[in-house]
């Protein structure tokens, strides 16, 4: 049975109930300020590099590396790019018995992701055996509904003006995160002052910059690595680290593992290794 796309994708798993593709929006060519979408099946996209904005009725949600987009059959959505860069993501279609089984409602339409899932998704990109990648895919799915299914509570009280600049400096992080950014560089490029960015992404997000910047260079360098043997310091410097030590901390920290534990893995068939557990 053929699945409906609404633009070209590489496909890594085709089914009857499942789909997995990968898509490029290479930009740099004009397009509408925002234009609608509309979700034929069950959804999960999940970006690896680059930023959008989405608008489901009163919900206006940032989409970056660290979240996933969830969507039902029938959603209409807009969506806004806010900027020309490149993105570049992976798109999980469910459909039949299978989405009612692992969907039985979606509890929100925007999550940020745990570290398990963007592992994960790395480990689906890198798979070759098809079998391999079909179950790591299911795995994929689970873990984002679990994640979606542990959000905490949007700030309801902060105002649309708040809301406009956390997506902005989200979107200057999610573009720009391989330069030395700071909170000064950050907060002029929002037009704002360092302190008033500070206390705004923190009130909306819940999260601090350096913690959101972080984690969205730490995703970055998680699609870099099987291809990064002999190089680890290069990919940290790339990455915006200033160091291969400050790299590995802090990917240790958020991955459970040291980054040279997963040069390599997925593209030679190496299963990722777990999480640690504490």
């Amino acid at each position: 049975m053929n699945w409906e796309l609404a633009f070209p994708m590489r496909t890594l798993l085709h089914g009857r109930e499942f789909f997995v593709g990968e898509w490029h929006c290479a930009g740099g060519s004009p397009r509408p300020p925002c234009w609608r979408e509309r979700a034929l099946y069950y959804e999960v996209d999940l970006l690896q590099t680059g930023t959008h904005v989405r608008d489901l009725g009163h919900q206006r949600n940032v989409v970056d590396p660290t979240t996933a987009a969830l969507h039902a059959p029938s959603d209409e959505y807009w969506m806004a790019a806010p900027t020309e860069r490149p993105q570049r993501g992976t798109l999980l279609l469910l459909r039949g018995a299978l989405a009612e089984e692992l969907i039985p409602r979606l509890p929100t339409r925007s999550c940020s992701i745990s570290p398990q899932a963007a592992r994960l998704h790395a480990q689906l990109l890198h798979s070759e055996d098809p079998l391999a990648r079909e179950e790591t895919a299911l795995s994929l799915v689970r873990c984002v509904l679990s994640d979606a299914g542990a959000q905490p509570e949007r700030a309801r009280s902060v105002s649309r003006a708040w809301r406009r600049l956390s997506e902005e400096l989200q979107h200057v992080m999610a573009t720009r995160f391989k330069e030395r950014l700071s909170l000064e560089v950050m907060a002029f490029a929002c037009r704002t002052s360092p302190f008033h960015a500070s206390r705004v992404f923190r009130a909306v997000t819940g999260e601090t910059l350096h913690r959101h910047l972080t984690r969205v260079r730490l995703r970055a360098a998680l699609f870099e690595l099987p291809g990064a043997a002999g190089r680890l310091t290069e990919l940290a410097l790339a990455m915006g680290f200033s160091s291969h030590s400050h790299f590995t901390q802090a990917f240790r920290e958020e991955f459970g593992c040291a980054p040279s534990s997963l040069v390599g893995g997925p593209a030679r068939g190496r299963k990722i290794p777990s999480l640690e557990k504490d």
